[in-house]
């Protein structure tokens, strides 16, 4: 009895040491990971566009939780934005963030994650805009990085709008592979796939140019969920913005790089080495590009770094 005594403390010991372990600071390793793509810069933006973001509310929770090396007693605000871009032909959302019902949403989140973190309800975009003049059916459509249920919330603000993904998304919401109210959502959404084309777009082997015009170009970035993607917005000015969804949730996971800590890739992540392969991609860009404001879904201190109603960035 002793000695099965002994056995399981021996094992639950071990077990907490990995735990605590998969929280230490440890970068990707970008050799192993790094694309080997060359660089194929897009075409010259030929539309005058201008971004604003539309900050929707935040989770509260620790740093520890955001990426390897995350401080535990620093508090990390995740925020929860919906970027608008107005474009000559029609204005178009990247994610919907917290929307009216966001309480619902929330309810049908895991139990342990509703643990691990508060939320904190902004006002819903469809609400900011009609504040600052703007009517929401202005928006032709919007463009998921991702449909986790914080980033499909305030779709129900803007009813009828064209909701577009790629087919791997669309999968993924009908194999139901994910907790959340979407799938009870999606047969009421307008939805619209595309795929993404051959044609190569900076570091990606493949792209989609929304506008046709290279002012709003969608790429695949795998691994968060089968159909994530990341969204450059090409300004007239020559300020450029890349929309990285959950890829990761702070910058530093995409400049040190480093992935998220074991127990939150359980949590949300369905693809972990295509999540590395993705990460090291983004990672090989901003070498490249320094001066680019790579956007994670959920980094506050670069959300409030953007425009946000009623200033634009141009």
């Amino acid at each position: 009895m002793k000695r099965a005594l002994g056995v399981l403390v021996f094992l639950v010991a071990v077990l907490v040491g990995l735990l605590v372990y998969s929280f230490t600071p440890k970068t990707l390793d970008v050799e192993a990971y790094k694309s080997g793509a060359s660089f194929v810069p897009g075409i010259k933006p030929s539309a005058e566009v201008s971004l604003t973001l539309l900050n929707t509310g935040m989770m509260i929770s620790k740093e520890l939780f955001t990426y390897r090396g995350g401080s535990p007693g620093k508090t990390y605000e995740s925020g929860m934005a919906a970027a608008l871009v107005r474009h000559p032909k029609g204005d178009l959302l990247i994610d919907a963030g917290f929307g009216r019902n966001v309480d619902l949403h929330v309810d049908r989140m895991p139990a342990l994650m509703q643990w691990l973190a508060s939320y904190v309800k902004e006002v819903p975009a469809a609400d900011q805009m009609q504040r600052a003049g703007i009517d929401p059916r202005s928006i032709k459509q919007v463009i998921l990085t991702h449909s986790h249920w914080d980033h499909i919330s305030g779709l129900e603000d803007f009813p009828g709008v064209e909701v577009l993904m790629p087919p791997a998304e669309l999968e993924f919401i009908r194999l139901r592979r994910m907790p959340g109210l979407i799938d009870e959502m999606i047969d009421k959404l307008n939805v619209r796939t595309f795929n993404f084309t051959e044609k190569p777009y900076e570091n990606f082997s493949s792209s989609y140019d929304l506008f046709g015009d290279g002012t709003v170009v969608a790429v695949p970035l795998p691994g968060h969920t089968d159909g994530s993607l990341g969204v450059f917005v090409n300004l007239p000015s020559g300020k450029r913005f890349f929309f990285t969804g959950d890829l990761t949730w702070s910058e530093e996971g995409l400049t040190l790089p480093a992935e998220r800590p074991w127990l939150a890739r359980r949590l949300v992540d369905y693809g972990e080495e295509d999540v590395r392969r993705s990460i090291v991609r983004v990672h090989e860009l901003l070498k490249k590009y320094p001066e680019m404001i790579v956007v994670p879904a959920h980094d506050r201190r670069i959300h409030e770094s953007i425009a946000s109603l009623p200033k634009y960035e141009q």
